[in-house]
């Protein structure tokens, strides 16, 4: 079987920053290698400031999928690390839209790894 989610980490983009890009879709199928991917990355030491999520592959995301972002967001507030999303697709972006969680998951359109914040946050 082939997998339908790839990720890829990339710890120390910028000093303070790192990146999960994620590939594929995010659904319940998923969400357990989803969430793992997720702990893998705020496990990283030293321990991100921000962690970037790249979302410009994910082709699909269910409300279970979201549900494992926000479990993954909860896990790095914990620690003192932001999650940012960042080049959302259409699908995803309109998920994160209906269910008013585009605020709270500071989702951008693209990243700006020099400092790590959004530019232009929603």
């Amino acid at each position: 079987m082939i997998p339908r989610l790839h990720t890829t980490h990339i710890a120390g983009l910028t000093p303070g920053t790192d990146l999960l890009r994620l590939r594929g879709e995010a659904d319940q199928d998923t969400g357990r290698d989803l969430l793992r991917a997720f702990e893998h990355a705020l496990s990283n030491l030293p321990t991100p400031q921000v962690l970037l999520v790249d979302c410009q592959d994910l082709t699909f995301c269910t409300s279970a999928g979201l549900t494992t972002i926000l479990r993954a967001r909860r896990l790095a507030l914990r620690q003192g690390t932001a999650l940012r999303l960042t080049n959302i697709p259409d699908q995803l972006r309109r998920l994160l839209r209906v269910t008013e969680t585009d605020t709270v998951l500071g989702a951008q359109d693209t990243p700006d790894p020099v400092n790590g914040s959004p530019p232009g946050a929603v």
